[in-house]
């Protein structure tokens, strides 16, 4: 399957740097949120920056756990993080994103390991 998601410039910029070579997720709450349950290795993912630019991205492996804590104690911050290296500020950080708090007390989060493709300035190419 393939999947576009948006994503912020900086962290677009540290897939494409290979600096960031996994991606946190939460399904939010509510109605009309994507299940990131369902991504699978091999799947592609396509983010989309503020600047339309847009990256392809192979999954190769998904893992999902009940907190943020637990994800960051296991994966690491180093390629998870695109704001910081600090175990406890990654936490505040992924806890501001709109609704993630919520959502991950009740749905867990996503660690998706990204491996960067391609580039494109056409997001629909």
């Amino acid at each position: 399957m393939e999947y576009i998601f948006d994503i912020n410039n900086r962290a677009f910029k540290a897939i494409k740097d290979k600096k960031k070579r996994v991606e946190i997720r939460a399904t939010k709450l509510g109605e009309n949120h994507f299940d990131y349950g369902v991504i699978k290795p091999s799947d592609i993912i396509f983010f989309v920056n503020d600047n339309n630019e847009k990256i392809k991205c192979i999954v190769e492996e998904v893992n999902w756990y009940e907190t943020i804590e637990k994800l960051l104690m296991l994966e690491g911050t180093r390629y998870t993080l695109s704001s910081t290296d600090d175990y406890l500020e990654g936490i505040q950080s992924i806890n501001s994103l709109n609704g993630y708090k919520e959502a991950i007390k009740k749905n867990g989060v996503y660690a998706i390991h990204i491996k960067y493709i391609d580039i494109k300035t056409n997001p629909d190419e």
